[in-house]
């Protein structure tokens, strides 16, 4: 494959499978006779499963190859198909997503650092912008196919997708072009990487993350039951999914180019200012037109802010460190997606469905705050450092 066509493959792939059960497990976790508490545990497994892997796989990546972690990823996938298709209890479907998280951990901080260490120095938003396009575009088309498969034939069809998807990408990992475990290892910085954890640019980063995930998994683990309960059908909820990830395809492919020439802080902004307004329109929503609406201003949101918050933390970590450091980064945003399963489920439960969209906006407001603070106005990634070569 061609420089770069085997990344973009492995992405798509990966991401389409995962993404046709994300809308329908919540579902069959329902259909089960899950309470609203189950089915945010289901999301809060994830979360805490990514939590205690995240920085662990992505530190493995910078000592032994981004490749290696990647092909567990697939692997893993492969394996949660197949078992949320022989799944007989709300229990196993939990473990199950657990699982998935382990997945998501081995692919994503690996995938991160791949993503910045092939790009120009001057174009690392535009690099990682590309990637988050194509991951959008994976999930965009997976959820609308998870809808439409399980509406017309049913769950077991469905999960045999997704487990063929991502059995196909454990082959196209093998084509992924990445530096060398030694070169990694060979452009060590003199700093350690505690030091570089703590800058300013990744503590901003982290509060970025960690806000624009919680709204993330308020998306991927309620809404799909929220709209249930307006008496929308499975179909129309797959397609509400489906524009959140037009939304995300749109935002990511234009927000990291752009915080590359207009400054990640005032991207930053504009992106949680439009899933403000998105959370505030789905929490007060009496149907389809306001749930997809909402879906759509919340997906430019977060498609917009997650290449941004990638670049923001290449600008200021070397090569050799990036692994980990996108590993802490999705640690952080795993806690945060793990708090804001449980207890949005728990208020839902407890107050109203609405009230983790409601949270959302308010969180999503006092983030954009904290950023006017502490991340500076710079117009490109000036400080970012040279990569590795990869291998042929």
């Amino acid at each position: 494959m061609a420089r770069g066509t085997s990344r973009y493959a492995l992405t798509f792939l990966l991401m389409f499978a995962i993404s046709i059960g994300v809308p329908i497990s919540p579902l069959l976790a329902s259909k089960m006779g899950a309470s609203w508490i189950e089915i945010g545990f289901m999301g809060s497994a994830w979360g805490v499963v990514f939590t205690f892997s995240a920085f662990l796989t992505g530190r493995f990546s910078d000592r032994i190859g981004r490749r290696p972690v990647l092909a567990t990823g697939s692997a893993l996938s492969a394996l949660a198909a197949l078992l949320f298709l022989r799944a007989t209890s709300v229990s196993e479907l939990i473990a199950i997503r657990g699982l998935e998280g382990l997945a998501w951990a081995c692919f994503w901080p690996p995938m991160e650092a791949l993503a910045t260490e092939t790009a120009d120095a001057e174009q690392i938003g535009r690099g990682v912008g590309l990637v988050t396009t194509v991951y959008a575009f994976g999930f965009a088309i997976g959820s609308f196919t998870g809808g439409f498969v399980t509406d017309s034939f049913g769950f077991p069809l469905a999960f045999s997708t997704y487990f063929s998807a991502a059995a196909i990408s454990m082959l196209v990992v093998w084509f992924i072009k990445a530096p060398k475990h030694a070169q990694l290892a060979e452009a060590q910085p003199r700093a350690g990487l505690l030091s570089r954890l703590s800058s300013r640019g990744l503590v901003a980063a982290n509060i970025l993350g960690g806000c624009y995930t919680f709204g993330l998994a308020t998306i991927m683990a309620l809404l799909s039951v929220y709209a249930a309960g307006f008496g929308i059908p499975i179909f129309w909820i797959g397609t509400a999914f489906s524009l959140f990830w037009v939304g995300r395809i749109v935002g990511a492919a234009f927000a990291g180019s752009a915080s590359d020439r207009l400054g990640r802080r005032r991207v930053s902004l504009i992106a949680l200012c439009v899933g403000s307004v998105g959370f505030m329109i789905i929490g007060s929503a009496s149907g389809l037109l306001f749930i997809a609406a909402g879906a759509l201003l919340t997906g430019l949101s977060i498609g917009g802010v997650f290449p941004v918050n990638v670049a923001i933390i290449a600008d200021d970590v070397e090569p050799a460190f990036r692994g980990a450091a996108m590993g802490f980064y999705e640690m952080v945003c795993a806690m945060a997606f793990m708090v804001a399963s449980a207890f949005g489920g728990i208020f839902a439960e407890a107050l109203s469905p609405r009230t983790p969209y409601v949270l959302s906006t308010v969180l999503f407001v006092l983030c954009a705050a904290a950023l006017t603070v502490l991340l500076p106005h710079r117009p490109q990634n000036v400080n970012a450092r040279s990569a590795p070569n990869v291998e042929d």
